[in-house]
């Protein structure tokens, strides 16, 4: 296997970034995360309102004001014992009628992006979680 340089693949994280901020799978899981305003690049240190656009299990759609969700943010390793750089729980704005949360990044650089969902009481909905790759800006 070949040795792929540092800032090439921090370039490529980049774009990838740049392209949209989180649309992110897990196995059948697929769905999308949106930073405001319009869709920007997350800036450290800075508070950004993260929003679910839409979430699908294999063909199901997934309401997102069915489920409790959370989103962690891990800049290093991701464990189950590894505590994340930043999180927001994720509920309906009744302004916006968006589900969303404020989310602020310590640092700049490349993020690990996990979405947990599990269904509200009394809907049928299956758990998820979803991954994906951020970049965040420095200020």
């Amino acid at each position: 296997m070949r040795w792929i340089p540092g800032w090439l693949l921090a370039l490529a994280l980049t774009s990838l970034a740049l392209a949209h901020p989180f649309e992110g799978s897990g196995g059948f899981v697929q769905g999308q995360v949106d930073f405001e305003p319009n869709d920007a690049v997350p800036v450290a240190g800075r508070a950004t309102v993260a929003w679910i656009e839409y979430i699908r299990v294999g063909s199901l759609p997934i309401n997102p004001q069915d489920c409790f969700c959370t989103l962690l943010f891990y800049q290093g390793k991701v464990s189950a014992t590894a505590q994340p750089d930043a999180q927001v729980r994720m509920q309906f704005n009744p302004r916006t009628g968006r589900v969303e949360g404020v989310v602020k990044f310590p640092k700049p650089g490349p993020y690990f992006l996990v979405l947990l969902g599990r269904p509200m009481p009394g809907k049928k909905v299956p758990a998820f979680i979803m991954n994906s790759i951020i970049q965040v800006l420095p200020r």
